[in-house]
């Protein structure tokens, strides 16, 4: 009897649209949440929603379903761009790239998407299935009841972090690693030596200095301070990858698609040419992702080599998600490429093996992140760690080798790990990334 009696509420107009129009589209959302998953606030989607539950009135159904296909494909990228630090427009444009993914190797993503289209799919068939009943309903209860939801949603789900109330960051004084470590100083007044900048992925800067000093531990090993003065520091990000970017190379907030289709002649590239080096970028994945192919020659790069130039066979893969050339291999290139050089080189290497999600162990084993008890108590971060140290000795122990000429190396991450879990995102400091400088000694 309390079954039928259940249904028979369930059943009612006022019900049936709270549940269509605000508890369904949302119900995944909030137990992510409940589950210690990082949820960005959602007012302008839950506004959405309501909105296409009220259209019931004087919509088909078919219109309706539509209409919550929009607001949902609004609501999942909303959410990727405020978690990947992404504009909205930035967003769209990597859409296009979304066949360079192989999203399906993680279990996550796969869930998410089971969880949501199973949602999404009940909410087609009430409207299809139980129009009549949602066009009597009045919408009163629902949109006091969204009313009440939005300052909730606001209250549990802003990170103590965010930038949401300061203009997109525009408030905040302009910060890049180029600048604070010093090495701008090269760029204005070069020395001749070999540069290399290298943008790690996700590499924030831990809370912990425990956990901070196994970076700053893995920066001084093979002897490298033999030969380079090793400093450190932090520096503010703003966005994703392309933001830090155009953040160290152009000292500029700007998108990158401003410049898909002009030169930007004030870059740090540019200005190397014009003091006679050889300018390269390379990346390990894909040229075509975010279109770096176009747009680091608008920047200054001459020279491009991307994962599907460098890829050779029999080559290790790295990445799971994200599957390209290993980042540590890129690294003894270069150094070799340095060593071969007869002309000054300006190169620049963007890292990508440690992109969220990380799920693959690369067999470093600098920590074992299978134990409790890790100095990196985050199974992600442990591995995403371990990675982080096996590059960071990597470029110690290549550029501490006697045969390598000496040059002027910075390491800049580009932004915190956008991690799911809000126990892993507070292992690191809000908005502060971490850089490294190998300076030549003599």
């Amino acid at each position: 009897m309390a079954g039928r009696a259940m249904i028979d509420w369930l059943r009612r107009p006022g019900v049936l649209l709270v549940l269509v129009g605000l508890v369904l589209p949302n119900v995944a959302f909030v137990a992510l949440s409940l589950a210690g998953i990082s949820v960005p606030p959602r007012s302008l989607p839950i506004i959405l929603y309501l909105l296409a539950a009220i259209s019931i009135r004087f919509l088909p159904g078919w219109a309706v379903v539509a209409a919550f296909i929009a607001a949902f494909s609004f609501d999942v990228m909303f959410c990727a761009t405020q978690l990947f630090g992404l504009t909205l427009t930035e967003a769209v444009f990597a859409l296009r790239f979304i066949n360079e993914l192989d999203i399906l190797s993680s279990k996550l993503y796969i869930v998410l998407i089971l969880l949501l289209g199973g949602i999404f799919a009940l909410i087609s068939y009430l409207l299809l299935k139980q129009g009549a009943t949602l066009r009597r309903a009045r919408a009163t209860i629902m949109l006091c009841l969204g009313i009440v939801a939005l300052p909730v949603d606001l209250w549990l789900n802003t990170p103590r972090d965010s930038t949401v109330w300061l203009k997109l960051g525009q408030d905040l004084p302009f910060d890049s690693a180029i600048g604070n470590s010093g090495f701008i100083k090269l760029v204005e007044q070069p020395n001749g030596r070999h540069m290399l900048v290298v943008i790690v992925e996700a590499m924030g800067h831990f809370a912990d200095p425990k956990m901070q000093g196994l970076l700053e531990q893995a920066i001084r090993a093979g002897g490298v301070e033999q030969r380079y003065t090793v400093t450190s520091g932090t520096n503010g990000f703003i966005g994703g990858t392309t933001s830090a970017e155009m953040r160290e190379f152009c000292q500029t907030r700007d998108s990158y698609l401003d410049n898909l289709d002009r030169p930007r002649p004030d870059c740090l590239p540019f200005k190397m040419s014009a003091a006679g080096y050889t300018t390269g970028g390379y990346h390990g994945f894909s040229g075509e992702m975010f279109e770096r192919s176009k747009w680091w020659p608008h920047i200054g790069f001459t020279q491009r080599h991307f994962g599907e130039d460098l890829m050779q066979p029999g080559d290790k893969l790295c990445g799971d998600v994200f599957v390209g050339i290993c980042d540590p291999k890129l690294v003894r290139d270069l150094a070799a490429q340095f060593k071969a050089a007869t002309s000054p080189q300006f190169n620049y290497l963007l890292t990508f093996n440690t992109h969220v999600p990380v799920i693959v162990d690369q067999g470093y084993h600098h920590l074992d992140c299978s134990r409790r008890g890790s100095v990196v108590p985050e199974r992600e971060v442990c591995i995403m760690t371990d990675a982080w140290i096996e590059l960071l000795e990597t470029i110690a122990k290549a550029f501490a080798a006697a045969d390598v000429p000496p040059t002027e190396i910075l390491i800049v991450g580009d932004h915190a790990p956008p991690l799911w879990y809000r126990k892993a995102r507070d292992l690191f400091t809000p908005r502060q990334v971490s850089w490294f400088r190998l300076s030549p000694k003599g």
